[in-house]
């Protein structure tokens, strides 16, 4: 009976989940709302102001992605790429605003690598094929694929799950050493300094931590969709 009285199907949202609902509506409706700009450029004209950096920004990832997915590849994993970098982006940086860190949350963190292991395996599944795929898994030498195919089966799974711990590890220690600096700074310099190197020691981890993310992805799948 008390298990009964105990038990909550759900329960309210941690605040790190709530940040992350925040951004992706916040997202959501930006590139809503800026895709509909770009709709209405002339394309005869060169775009002005917030438009042009918009532009000139999705062009630049265009192109780096475009050397490391050509054809076809591009198109299929070029959206997915950019989004989780924007994402990442706003979400190491959030707390400039007051809200809390997505990925400062393990559970957040590692659905990352869940994502990250569908879009692998999506990509060696399309462009390699399932039977070349099966085959490398159990080694190059088939006496002893019995041995070779759960060592392989490790290795498919640790890479994303490392690519989202790393994510939450670098993101914990870059908060607490900056909170190390903002304690130090405040005590020696005055509130302000410590404010400003504060919001410094944010923007740079958390910009730097989405570039990572984005270029081990941009890496493992091109990898993995390299037939």
């Amino acid at each position: 009976m008390m298990l009964e009285d105990n038990f909550v199907l759900y329960g309210p949202l941690s605040p790190n989940l709530v940040s992350s609902l925040i951004i992706i509506v916040f997202l959501a409706v930006s590139f809503i709302l800026i895709g509909k700009k770009v709709n209405q450029l002339d394309p005869r004209q060169t775009p002005k102001g917030f438009m042009l950096a918009m532009v000139l920004i999705v062009d630049t990832f265009n192109k780096f992605i475009k050397e490391q997915l050509p054809g076809t590849r591009f198109k299929t994993f070029a959206p997915y790429l950019f989004t989780i970098f924007v994402f990442l982006a706003f979400a190491n940086t959030v707390s400039l605003f007051g809200l809390n860190p997505p990925l400062s949350n393990l559970g957040v963190a590692l659905s990352f690598s869940v994502m990250s292991l569908f879009m692998i395996k999506f990509s060696e599944m399309k462009y390699q094929g399932v039977k070349k795929k099966l085959i490398s898994l159990l080694g190059p030498v088939l006496p002893i694929a019995p041995l070779m195919l759960p060592i392989n089966l490790i290795g498919e799974i640790s890479t994303p799950v490392t690519m989202g711990m790393r994510l939450f590890g670098n993101l914990m220690s870059g908060t607490i050493v900056s909170i190390m600096v903002y304690t130090a700074l405040h005590w020696t310099l005055g509130i302000f300094a410590g404010i400003f190197v504060h919001a410094i020691f944010d923007i740079f981890f958390g910009l730097i931590q989405a570039f990572v993310f984005f270029m081990l992805s941009l890496v493992t799948i091109s990898m993995g969709s390299d037939a």
